[in-house]
């Protein structure tokens, strides 16, 4: 609704702790009628990202996050893909003593 009424491409990731970090960057799929991989981007590459629950992620995936919101950028299979600008993360994480969650990374971007 908010990516809509600001014309933004928006999307929303539900963290679990099952999810890879190529889940949410995306990855490169062979295409047969071109015989090459093509990258296919993950929901990271939207303006507007909300990221529920972020503690329930293992540390990889968390990882590949914090990675992707400070440089504003993807490294896959050796090849750079930017992010949109403008980009906005928002995200919310879960108590820290509630089951199956990791502690999550701190950064200048997360605030508890």
């Amino acid at each position: 609704m908010l990516g809509k009424s600001v014309d933004l491409a928006s999307s929303r990731i539900q963290f679990t702790s099952d999810l890879l970090p190529a889940d949410i960057v995306g990855n490169s799929i062979y295409d047969t009628l071109s015989q090459s991989f093509r990258f296919h981007q993950g929901p990271l590459f939207a303006s507007l990202v909300l990221g529920d629950e972020l503690n329930r992620a293992n540390p990889k995936t968390q990882s590949a996050l914090l990675q992707a919101l400070e440089e504003g950028d993807v490294t896959v299979d050796g090849k750079t893909y930017h992010l949109p600008r403008p980009f906005f993360f928002i995200g919310t994480q879960n108590p820290r003593q509630q089951r199956g969650t990791f502690p999550c990374q701190k950064a200048n971007w997360i605030v508890s």
